[in-house]
Formats: C-alpha cells, structure tokens, sequence
C-alpha cells in the first residue's frame, strides 16, 4: 500500500517538483516543463485526460496510467483525489527519478 504520511511530508517538502490537475499538468506540459505524467484511470467523463497521452507523446514525456484517483491523492499525502499528476525531474531525489522513468518505460505498451 502506500504511505500516507510519508507521501504527505514529501509534498510538503517538493511542492514545486509536482503538478497536480488537469489545469495545472496541461499548463506544464505545454510550457515545456519535463518530468512524467501519471494518470488515474478512474475518471469520468474520460474527455478530461483524454488528451493528455497525445499531449505527453507530443512533448516526449513519459506517462503512466494508475487504477484510482484515490491513490494518487494519497500518494502525494492529500485526502482529496487526483485525476493527474507531472513529476519534475529534481536533482535531489533523481536516483528515484530514473528508476521511476525507467519502470514506466519497461511498462509493455498495448498499443503497438
């Protein structure tokens, strides 16, 4: 599972290393920020992150999809669920960067 407080503390300490929301991931992505994007598969209507694997791909981001909405707000330490989040690259923590980024791209892809 996934720990809460230890999500929330580490929030609070990077708040500028994420992006959370439609909005506020769009914005970043479009301004040329890099990171990798993880998308809840739970939301509804699907219009609202139906363009985000077409805005990653464009953008060369990584992206991943998640289960629940749920779990990405506790993965951050927030009772509220969201619907995507952009992790920046960040020298401080890169080692789980990479390894992140490299799991992401071992995912097997569907689509091809």
């Amino acid at each position: 599972g996934i720990n809460a407080e230890y999500g929330k503390q580490w929030y609070q300490r990077r708040v500028r290393a994420i992006r959370r929301g439609t909005k506020e991931v769009g914005k970043s992505l479009r301004k040329g920020e890099k990171g990798f994007v993880i998308i809840a598969g739970d939301i509804s209507p699907i219009d609202v992150i139906s363009h985000f694997p077409v805005l990653c791909e464009e953008s060369k981001v990584p992206y991943v999809y998640v289960p629940a909405r749920s779990d990405l707000g506790a993965a951050i330490g927030s009772n509220t669920p969201c619907s995507v989040l952009l992790i920046l690259k960040g020298e401080e923590y890169k080692d789980k960067y990479k390894e992140c980024v490299k799991g992401i791209k071992e995912l097997p892809n569907i689509y091809c």
